[in-house]
């Protein structure tokens, strides 16, 4: 049986989900609180960190490949957390465009996220130092090991918030590999203008953006002349009395995954209400439909 799209949403939001329970910079996979199973870390993914220096990095992700089965051609699941608060990066945004160096008439992108993106690197599990920028982390990857007989894209994108922006700059500078990827994104913020849209829609044939109605961060950059990639599918945390209103709740990631079918364990204490007919009446003043 074929899963729903939902279902393979979710799957990937699990992946950036174990990407927010790590505390360590280069954590090898046993010590990851979670990590996928069926999947062997490869390499962690690390930005710029400004609040540790010039050289300060901070973890950001992972690269993930699948163990071997006959049944299944390898995958490899590229996974990129937003920041901790969720705003935090919103407050030192360069928000001026900058020409894409994807392609020619590949648009322009916001500058702040081009800057995060040409910093981001990665390491070895357990070494602090990197081994290479994240936009060149193709090269460490045996694509060999992807070939099969079918259309599958063995190469998955997913990130939430910031995360989601660093996946899909990622996606479209990889999308000239053998095996570009597909991309899976929770909360993202405007990645570039209308020429980088309609290239990236061009390049990235499984490309699936949600966004939560109430979340402020996929609407943060729309009036700057930003506008979002394909295909974008709505969801809408104020249609269920039980989930909290407030802005770190409407972008959580645990959220999102709840409105993909996980169970309420997922949530938060603070994301559940428990006053439920006042929090409705709440939600029903406060309600902007974005899109």
């Amino acid at each position: 049986m074929v899963k729903s799209t939902q279902a393979i949403a979710l799957k990937y939001a699990h992946f950036i989900d174990a990407a927010y329970q790590v505390k360590e910079q280069s954590p090898s996979q046993e010590q990851y609180p979670f990590f996928p199973p069926g999947y062997t870390l490869v390499y962690n993914l690390h930005r710029k960190d400004t609040g540790k220096g010039k050289a300060g990095l901070a973890y950001s992700g992972f690269l993930a490949r699948s163990n071997f089965s006959p049944d299944a051609p390898t995958t490899y699941v590229l996974a990129l957390r937003g920041s901790a608060e969720f705003l935090d990066w919103a407050e030192r945004l360069d928000i001026l465009p900058s020409p894409s160096p994807f392609g020619n008439n590949s648009g322009n992108v916001v500058s702040g996220f081009l800057d995060m993106y040409n910093g981001m690197t990665f390491s070895e599990p357990g070494q602090t130092k990197p081994k290479g920028l994240l936009k060149y982390i193709r090269y460490s990857i045996h694509y060999t090991n992807m070939q099969s007989e079918d259309d599958t894209q063995p190469m998955v994108c997913t990130g939430h918030g910031l995360g989601a922006a660093m996946a899909t700059l990622f996606a479209v500078g990889d999308a000239y590999t053998l095996h570009p990827c597909r991309l899976y994104t929770f909360g993202s913020p405007c990645v570039g203008d209308a020429a980088f849209v309609s290239f990236h829609n061009s390049l990235i044939t499984t490309s699936e953006r949600y966004y939560n109605l109430p979340d402020l961060i996929p609407t943060l950059l729309d009036a700057f002349g930003y506008d979002h990639v394909h295909n974008g599918i709505p969801l809408d945390s104020l249609g269920d009395a039980s989930l909290g209103w407030l802005p770190d709740c409407t972008h959580s990631l645990r959220t999102y995954m709840y409105m993909l079918g996980a169970a309420n364990t997922v949530l938060s204490e603070n994301c559940l209400i428990s006053d439920i007919d006042d929090d409705v009446m709440i939600k029903k003043l406060s309600f902007r439909r974005r899109y």
